[in-house]
């Protein structure tokens, strides 16, 4: 599938917890809600601390856990603090989770 890498099976995620994965050296969270897979950057916009995969996670929101801020998974913006998660496509393939490949500019969206 062209500009798109697998990164996991469904199986591998869970509905309360977020999974780090690396593409192309970009640590990328995917979490599962309501069976919907989102993929993140999982660098918060605040400080760039790498830990967005360990958040807590509430509906489609997730909270930072170093410092608070929140974010809509559905659409990067922040909630809760400011800023906007870098978002990527996600295709579903059989049991195959697929994320559009990142581009090299490391920009925030």
């Amino acid at each position: 599938m062209q500009g798109f890498v697998k990164v996991a099976d469904k199986n591998e995620l869970s509905p309360r917890r977020g999974k780090r994965v690396t593409v192309e050296s970009v640590e990328i969270a995917l979490f599962t809600v309501e069976g919907q897979i989102y993929a993140v950057r999982n660098q918060c916009p605040h400080q760039q601390f790498p830990t967005l995969h360990e958040g807590i996670l509430d509906g489609c929101q997730i909270t930072c856990p170093m410092h608070g801020w929140t974010f809509d998974l559905k659409t990067g913006q922040g909630t809760n603090g400011g800023g906007r998660l870098k978002r990527y496509e996600v295709k579903v393939v059989g049991n195959e989770v697929w994320v559009e490949q990142p581009r090299s500019d490391p920009g925030w969206s």
